[in-house]
């Protein structure tokens, strides 16, 4: 599929902006939904499969942290591929199929591979692309394109916990998940609305590491006499083999990695993402293990989702005041609230209080991630954007594992997630100190410039 590119000569201007907008918005919407769905279906796929609580929480984390754990690969596509929209339709159908056939398994470890093999790979091919794209057509208005987009993050919390709840009361966990699987394959319409402008190219050390121009082209690459040679044909073969993995690991742009702004920014995200995997994947089972029904558990997710939205707007609705704040003062209040909040929910058993205590725990998570999606915008040039994404995807992914399986062995070890509560509002302590040593460096090479 030929790549489609739209001439942007102004960013912010083009129309076109905004119909990648809302379809970023229903990518994440269904990318996210199915994490939450799976938190939802939990203890149904547990009871069916007689399996432990931490081993069915752990595979939904290891549907997340795959697409994760694949980023740099993904970057390396997102370099290579010409056609984003083919990267995120190939996306669409694994994810979908990955559900579909794992509404089928008769085992664990079955319906392990389907979920985080192919719908968490498709996941990652998904929707890395959009932001990449987004960049390129906002500037002054990514704030506000990147807030309406993620946006539906905090919806699909407010949607799909309910509606899984309903589903799984009416089809069983299995003809959920097959559902689940059909509004996955939407993904596909998405893609075919991925029209990247034109870019430049990257034309100094801001941008990607270069790509040798011999390794473009593998019919460039030949051997001195006759053809017929067949060491020689094999001498071409094997050197073309070899420069065009060259030019693949290039592109991953392993120098993003060696910048310390990116290496602290990166650290502490992993502490805000360490507890927002862990808290959304066990939030239904713990209001279940506080004495709520099942049905008040799955709205805790609602008033997730509320309080998530929230915290996305507040910093751009603010800024166009004279109460304008700086982008790092905003992580500061949303890791104070989300401390604040985690320790509090650890010990709230009544059910309009547990939705009051959800709410601010979204909103800090709302107000760190639009503030942290800002931030990453103008870490570095956006031909190299998608990459440190991605970089920032794999390191992230790794601590996400952890995060389902210590809270799930938690749960097991005490009874309760009280302990892994107490646990996620110390590790927000930890984020605020790397947060502001990031601030320091930054603000020290501001002043060397």
């Amino acid at each position: 599929m030929a790549s489609q590119r739209r001439p942007v000569h102004h960013q912010d201007r083009d129309p076109w902006g905004w119909v990648v907008v809302g379809a970023t918005f229903v990518v994440l919407l269904i990318s996210y939904g199915n994490l939450k769905a799976l938190g939802v279906l939990l203890l149904a796929i547990r009871n069916d499969f007689n399996s432990d609580v931490w081993i069915i929480g752990w595979m939904a984390v290891l549907y997340n942290s795959m697409s994760l754990l694949s980023g740099p690969f993904v970057a390396s596509i997102d370099r290579l591929v010409s056609s984003r929209r083919s990267v995120v339709i190939v996306g669409g159908v694994l994810g979908s199929a990955g559900f579909i056939i794992g509404s089928q398994s008769t085992t664990v470890l079955q319906l392990a591979l389907s979920i985080v093999i192919l719908s968490g790979l498709g996941k990652a091919l998904s929707f890395f692309s959009f932001f990449g794209v987004l960049a390129s057509y906002f500037s002054e208005n990514y704030s506000v394109a990147v807030a309406i987009s993620a946006s539906s993050i905090p919806i699909s919390m407010i949607v799909y916990g309910p509606l899984t709840q309903i589903l799984l009361d009416t089809y069983g966990w299995r003809g959920t998940m097959l559902i689940m699987g059909g509004i996955t394959s939407h993904i596909l319409v998405c893609g075919e609305l991925l029209i990247a402008p034109a870019v430049a190219s990257p034309t100094d050390k801001e941008q990607y590491q270069k790509v040798p121009d011999d390794a473009a082209d593998g019919d460039d690459i030949s051997t001195e006499g006759d053809n017929s040679n067949s060491a020689e044909s094999h001498r071409g073969t094997s050197l073309t083999i070899k420069r065009n993995i060259q030019r693949f690991f290039t592109s991953m742009d392993f120098e993003i990695l060696a910048d310390k702004r990116f290496i602290f920014l990166t650290a502490s995200m992993i502490c805000v993402d360490f507890c927002f995997n862990g808290w959304v994947v066990y939030m239904v089972s713990h209001g279940i293990f506080q004495g709520l029904s099942s049905n008040q558990a799955s709205l805790l997710p609602t008033t997730f989702g509320i309080g998530y939205i929230l915290g996305k707007f507040m910093a751009p609705l603010t800024d166009r005041t004279r109460c304008k704040l700086p982008t790092i003062s905003w992580v500061y209040l949303g890791c104070v609230l989300m401390f604040a909040s985690y320790l509090t929910e650890a010990f709230m058993t009544l059910f309009p209080v547990q939705m009051i205590v959800t709410c601010f725990i979204g909103m800090g998570h709302g107000v760190v991630s639009q503030s942290r999606d800002v931030i990453v915008r103008f870490l570095t040039s956006v031909d190299r954007l998608v990459a440190v994404l991605c970089w920032q995807s794999l390191i992230g992914g790794l601590c996400a594992m952890g995060s389902g399986l210590l809270t799930g062995l938690i749960y097991e070890w005490t009874g309760s997630f009280q302990a892994a509560l107490i646990m996620y509002s110390g590790i927000m302590l930890i984020s605020v100190i790397l947060f502001f040593v990031y601030d320091k460096i930054t603000k020290r090479e501001q002043d060397l410039c």
